[in-house]
């Protein structure tokens, strides 16, 4: 991610994040029955299921992209924000959301450590 942290550390991130977030996409796009249940029981309709699987298979693939891993490193940090958010509205207890705030952490990690490759938004003239 830095030079402090050693040269693998950014790519052993980007790798570990594409691998569960494409498999997570996977089985979302596949509308595996578990995946299925869980958004029901969040109540999302269908329609997101699938809009969150896409989101996440961009965000997997925008990660080895030249100049764009620290824009799916904020898709995927978003898409986790919005998975602790709904586990805790839904009541499960605070460890079922762990998994989604160590993912999250781990991409916002990566978008801080790649923060150079963010653009500026042109200003209207």
């Amino acid at each position: 991610m830095t030079r402090s942290t050693g040269p693998w550390t950014g790519l052993v991130v980007r790798g570990l994040l594409t691998a569960v977030f494409l498999v997570a996409a996977g089985m979302k796009l596949a509308a595996v029955p578990f995946e299925v249940e869980g958004f029901a029981r969040f109540g999302y309709p269908l329609w997101f299921l699938y809009a969150v699987g896409a989101a996440q298979a961009l965000g997997a693939v925008m990660l080895w992209v030249r100049g764009t891993a620290v824009y799916g490193a904020l898709l995927i940090a978003a898409i986790m924000v919005g998975a602790v958010v709904s586990h805790l509205r839904a009541g499960d207890a605070p460890a079922m959301a762990l998994p989604a705030l160590v993912l999250l952490a781990l991409a916002a990690g990566l978008a801080y450590a790649r923060r150079g490759e963010l653009r500026p938004a042109a200003l209207p003239a």
